[in-house]
């Protein structure tokens, strides 16, 4: 794994961080739908100790809401039946995650503590998946604090339509030329990460940390080279202290 973004989670003198890491291939697959419960509980585990809540993403913009009253076990077994592509939490107690190979995968971090992940691929940016995620803040009297953007492909490697880009702008709430590029091979792109800085942007959100491209770089799987497998963008509470980013 490799860490993004870690600070303090309690008060001064208390050693519990709040983390946001990256599984990488090296990981093994995290897709919830492919890969046998057994298989997830125990690579989940051998990563950070405990299992997460994971949804069934369906690039929408449905939101799947953590019971606080739910033992760790419990959200995990609810959260495997769900669709959604917006989770949201009053805190990280039970880890979360979501899983990705080349989409947008967000972690908002609230002042007041609430964590809300995101799962954002260009249909869902169109579909404004970013402003309902942002919108969970404010439903629990919470702000964001951090913004984390795990890895995703790059415009060099996400040739992408001109109709399409347009729908994508509209839904980030800019002109097309902002989240236009061209790829490595000179042909039109979207430019993802730029698509995502914009969405935050117009709630008055930057990124604090965004992840390298999937579709170049050989650490995560990528949809676009033709993988099936999938990492995931972990948020969690680490009680040990540790530092396992690279």
């Amino acid at each position: 794994m490799k860490t993004l973004l870690r600070r303090p989670a309690g008060t001064p003198g208390d050693d519990t961080d709040l983390v946001v890491s990256s599984t990488e291939r090296a990981d093994g697959d995290l897709h919830p739908r492919h890969t046998a419960q057994s298989t997830l509980a125990r690579r989940q585990r051998a990563l950070i100790g405990w299992p997460w809540v994971m949804t069934d993403q369906v690039h929408g913009v449905a939101v799947h809401a953590v019971d606080p009253s739910d033992s760790a076990d419990e959200a995990v077994a609810v959260a495997r039946d769900a669709r959604a592509d917006v989770i949201t939490a009053a805190g990280a107690e039970v880890p979360l995650a979501v899983w990705a190979a080349d989409c947008a995968p967000v972690v908002l971090l609230g002042r007041r503590g609430r964590v809300v992940l995101v799962h954002a691929g260009w249909r869902g940016l169109a579909a404004g998946v970013v402003d309902v995620a942002v919108e969970q803040f404010a439903h629990s009297d919470d702000e964001v604090a951090s913004a984390v953007l795990g890895p995703v492909v790059h415009p060099c490697c996400y040739g992408f339509g001109a109709a399409d880009l347009e729908h994508v702008a509209d839904g980030v709430g800019v002109a097309p030329d902002v989240v236009s590029a061209t790829t490595a091979n000179g042909e039109p792109a979207l430019d993802v990460p730029a698509a995502v800085a914009a969405a935050l942007g117009r709630h008055g959100v930057e990124l604090d940390a965004a992840g390298a491209c999937t579709g170049c770089a050989g650490h995560w799987f990528s949809h676009r080279r033709g993988e099936s497998e999938r990492h995931a963008l972990v948020v969690w509470l680490d009680r040990a202290g540790g530092d396992d980013g690279r």
